[in-house]
């Protein structure tokens, strides 16, 4: 499986979380600064959404040994992202509490039917800080200029 056709299911589910997404990995659509986080200029991230006020990244990936790749992108993400999730295809990985520790959601993507499930989902209203483990706290200016970045292009 392409990684790009898990974009669209995504895309969706998010959309029927209440996100308004934007799906930038295929076309470059959304470059992030991140120079102040990582000793590299920017990154794109595979899908981006906004929803009242606050910003969700997916980083979906489709090889379970390229996860821990995808975890540290989805640890830069949560510096300036309140939900970030990692997408992988149904049956390439069974569990992975690290994510719910860490609190990143985990979606897994049925190819065949295109249905998205959340085995770790997260709260509507943000993350419960006393459950997680915060390596880098969630820079909130950063997520507000990303906010902005993000709404001129979803809208």
């Amino acid at each position: 499986m392409k990684q790009a056709k898990l974009y669209e299911p995504v895309r969706r589910w998010l959309a029927a979380e209440g996100f308004s997404t934007k799906v930038s990995g295929q076309h470059l659509s959304i470059v992030i600064p991140i120079s102040g986080f990582a000793p590299m200029p920017y990154k794109v991230p595979d899908l981006v959404g906004i929803r009242d006020g606050r910003v969700t990244i997916v980083e979906v990936e489709q090889d379970k040994r390229r996860f821990f790749d995808a975890l540290g992108r989805c640890m830069l993400w949560k510096c300036m992202a309140s939900y970030v999730y990692l997408a992988f295809p149904s049956g390439t990985i069974d569990r992975a509490p690290v994510l719910q520790k860490l609190g990143i959601g985990l979606l897994l993507v049925d190819e065949a039917s295109g249905i998205v499930a959340a085995p770790i989902q997260l709260p509507r209203d943000g993350l419960d800080f006393r459950l997680t483990q915060e390596l880098y706290p969630l820079d909130p200016v950063s997520e507000q200029h990303l906010h902005r970045q993000v709404q001129s292009t979803c809208v």
